[in-house]
């Protein structure tokens, strides 16, 4: 479907690749972009998620935004079930609306901030329309700050009897480092679950006071390897070193699943 530049910068309704319908907001920040132009967001995460998955399988989508991983991987999985977790009280309302629209049954939305240990407010920057989904825990924009409820994985996770997790997506805007510290029980439990998160280097660097590679380092700590997700899907070696810039995507493998994923 084509659309003017004025429809693209209004909300719209979008089949995706694999025939769900999602609301975006407009069709000019990222998300909606890409389902306007492919079908699919992030079409190499999605593999991945779709790979690792079962018609039984506990799926973790945090940072779950308008559902463009929620909603296609909760139709995959009758069986099963998908936590999302948004911060964004925005998204989080088009996140619940579209997963009412495609008459799922099988998702949780958390509303809240996945973060380290105890429960809390926190001040959240929302994003303009045109990175609609973005918004942070660091001041942007200009944006003033809306409180948001900030949990841990642990506990909410506790709070629901769910005790393991097959795979787990995670893109926060930098906070990651946060979200794997407050999954350690999670994270370091017998049957840990495949990761893939998201890493770049300005929104890490303004998580941490200029320090890049932390969520790394924590799932190093954890036990788990860490793969480029466009190596892991090739099935090519492990990542040497901690990656300090760029923007990639990252593939963490607990202990007890790897064996097969590398071949030369």
């Amino acid at each position: 479907m084509l659309y003017s530049e004025a429809a693209r910068r209004n909300p719209a309704s979008i089949r995706t690749k694999n025939g769900q319908v999602l609301s975006v907001p407009n069709c000019i920040e990222p998300v909606g972009f890409a389902l306007w132009l492919d079908g699919v967001y992030e079409p190499d995460v999605m593999a991945f998620l779709e790979q690792s998955i079962t018609p039984h399988s506990v799926v973790l989508d945090i940072g779950a935004n308008i559902g463009a991983f929620t909603v296609p991987l909760a139709a995959r999985i009758p069986g099963g079930t998908v936590i999302a977790i948004e911060a964004s009280p925005s998204v989080a309302r088009m996140l619940t609306s579209n997963i009412k629209t495609n008459g799922l049954s099988n998702v949780v939305v958390i509303e809240c901030a996945a973060s380290t240990g105890l429960s809390a407010a926190l001040d959240f920057y929302e994003a303009p329309a045109d990175h609609f989904g973005m918004g942070s825990l660091a001041p942007q924009f200009g944006a003033s700050p809306t409180n948001v409820l900030a949990r841990s994985v642990d506990d909410i996770l506790k709070s629901l009897s769910i005790a393991n997790v097959d795979v787990m997506k995670v893109d926060v805007e930098g906070y990651e480092a946060h979200v794997f510290e407050g999954a350690k029980q999670l994270l370091t439990g017998r049957r840990a679950p495949l990761i893939v998160f998201e890493f770049c280097d300005w929104a890490e660097a303004r998580a941490f006071s200029g320090e890049t590679g932390r969520a790394q380092q924590v799932l190093l700590d954890y036990g788990y390897t860490l793969w480029i997700l466009e190596d892991y899907l090739a099935k090519h070696k492990p990542m040497g070193a901690i990656l300090r810039h760029g923007f990639w995507s990252i593939v963490a493998v607990p202990a007890e699943n790897r064996g097969n994923e590398v071949i030369g």
